[in-house]
């Protein structure tokens, strides 16, 4: 769904549907300083099974239950724990004045397998840093999360993602309907100038072609030179290679004295790696499992089955949090709408998550809906079929 569009409806049409619009939507783009703000600063912790639905309930798309397995709480690996540990030691000292710019990172690995996630992650443990150490001020935003734009020519474009995290209007002439954008670097470097802010987490970097590397690191270069107290956190499949060739672009060839190569590039790395599960290295994979199997809110689930499937699990995801996370919250709803109630290796060999799956003609087909799931779509067809009738009588 399209964070940027509104819904026009009557108020009361509006009160009666906000419980659950509110619900699903979330609390924004995590790209704006108002969605980063709400995720850094909410607490989410898991759901009590005695303030849920009684089991044998018929469940509704809307049930929290659902909601809260849609997402499940973070799992901790040792790379996330080591990089946002290295994270917070790099980022305290852009909390007081110190001459020179600031020094950048990069957080790397391969496709999926949670770098965006440790970049915010590193984002909202910073924030709850200041929060906690600082007087509270509601224009204070020492994070700045933005994508990759999608144009890259130009400063102008570089400049839009910093302007809509803050909610700057950057059309031309909003009153005439010329929406044509400007160059927002002006405004933008005082805003956050104002505004504090000590880190951008640029995610994406990826996606900046080989062509399209100078003008984006000139860009983002020029704005640390106005504010040399930002860091920038590069975040992206190959970052460390990319920032490399970028400042490889910018920086002397003398060799370091009585060195017969080049002076180090100084960008400190983040690594996020799947998860490893050997015969030598068993323990920190079935620590997720047990950690994942504590999130669980189903009523007839049986602890240890996630450990006990270890090997099953790691085959399935190739150790990826993102697929883990994919296959356990689709289960766990599953489960949850079946009204079984647990996660067992059958129901895992029915969910499709793109590593590993399970031959297609080997999945089940749709079981068959329940009675009165039945009655209410045949009722339903049948009240259309009138609609068709009665629309057919009036044309003729």
């Amino acid at each position: 769904m399209n964070d940027r569009v509104r819904a026009h409806a009557r108020p009361e049409a509006a009160a009666k549907a906000a419980p659950h619009s509110l619900h699903l939507a979330g609390p924004g783009p995590l790209a704006t300083k108002e969605g980063f703000l709400a995720r850094a600063r909410r607490t989410v912790t898991p759901l009590s099974l005695q303030d849920s639905a009684p089991l044998g309930t018929k469940v509704r798309l809307t049930d929290p239950r659902l909601a809260y397995h849609g997402a499940l709480l973070p799992l901790e690996t040792d790379d996330f724990a080591r990089g946002v540990r290295l994270a917070r030691t790099l980022l305290v000292k852009n909390l007081y004045d110190s001459p020179g710019r600031s020094p950048n990172f990069a957080v790397d690995g391969p496709r999926l397998a949670g770098k965006s996630l440790l970049a915010a992650r590193i984002g909202f443990a910073f924030q709850g840093l200041v929060d906690h150490h600082f007087p509270a001020d509601a224009d204070r935003h020492p994070v700045v999360y933005i994508h990759v734009p999608h144009d890259r020519g130009d400063a102008l474009h570089w400049s839009l993602p910093f302007a809509e995290y803050f909610g700057l209007e950057h059309s031309r002439s909003p009153e005439t309907m010329n929406h044509r954008s400007v160059d927002m670097t002006g405004p933008i470097t005082r805003v956050m100038e104002r505004a504090g802010t000590r880190l951008v987490i640029v995610d994406g970097i990826e996606y900046v072609r080989d062509n399209e590397r100078q003008t984006a690191f000139d860009y983002l270069f020029h704005l640390q030179d106005a504010l040399p107290r930002i860091t920038f956190l590069f975040c992206g499949i190959g970052s460390q290679e990319i920032l490399h060739h970028a400042l490889g672009d910018h920086r002397s060839k003398a060799p370091t004295a009585g060195a017969d190569k080049p002076a180090s590039l100084g960008i400190p790395t983040l690594w996020v790696r799947p998860v490893p599960y050997t015969a030598a290295e068993p323990d920190q994979w079935c620590n997720v499992l047990d950690d994942a199997e504590k999130n669980l809110r189903l009523y007839k689930h049986q602890p240890g089955t996630l450990v006990q499937l270890a090997a099953y699990l790691h085959e399935r995801t190739d150790g990826s949090m993102h697929a883990l996370n994919q296959l356990l919250c689709q289960a766990a709803q599953t489960s949850i709408l079946q009204q079984t109630e647990a996660i067992d290796r059958e129901l895992l060999a029915t969910i499709l998550t793109g590593y590993n799956d399970p031959t297609y003609d080997c999945l089940p087909a749709l079981a068959e809906p329940a009675a009165s799931d039945r009655d209410n779509h045949q009722h339903g067809s049948s009240q259309d079929q009138a609609g068709l009738d009665d629309a057919e009588q009036s044309d003729s």
